[in-house]
């Protein structure tokens, strides 16, 4: 099984990909990939062709949503498995009034959404993971006063929602 994922240089994207590796190929804004740029996107496509699974876990403005739809319409007839990582911000009812959750929020309620209408039409599998926080170094810096169970899972607790 060969793997590939976006946003593999940090948080949960570097565990789940140095749990993956040798098997896996990662596209990060830190090694030229942002998938906010539609030529980005096209040269991820390119390089995953060979992959059976893609973990869309990178987000960036609406970059995730896009990578999704642009990926789908080339593996949509293949046997192959794009899983998304969303968030549970997407599972509240109610808007968030900060401007930069509110923003994410949508975000990751249009990637559940897609995934949901696109899981099936095709070949293609398609699969959303969400979880709330995750005890990753940017956030424990952010919120000190966590405290592991309650308030986050760990990275290694993502990785295998992400993967089972």
């Amino acid at each position: 099984m060969k793997y590939a994922i976006t946003g593999h240089t940090q948080g949960i994207g570097k565990a789940l990909f140095n749990q993956l590796s040798p098997n896996c190929i990662g596209f990060s804004k830190s090694t030229g990939y942002d998938i906010t740029k539609k030529t980005d996107r096209y040269n991820i496509i390119q390089q995953v062709k060979d992959c059976d699974v893609f973990i869309n876990n990178a987000t960036d403005a609406m970059g995730q949503t896009l990578m999704l739809i642009d990926l789908f319409y080339e593996w949509k007839d293949l046997n192959k498995t794009i899983i998304n990582v969303g968030s549970r911000i997407a599972e509240y009812i109610e808007p968030i009034w900060d401007p930069k959750l509110l923003a994410y929020q949508a975000e990751k309620l249009i990637l559940k959404e897609m995934s949901l209408k696109l899981e099936d039409v095709g070949n293609c599998k398609i699969k959303y993971k969400w979880f709330g926080y995750v005890g990753t170094e940017k956030i424990l810096k952010k919120y000190p006063h966590f405290v592991y169970p309650t308030d986050y899972i760990t990275k290694k607790e993502a990785c295998d929602i992400i993967l089972n």
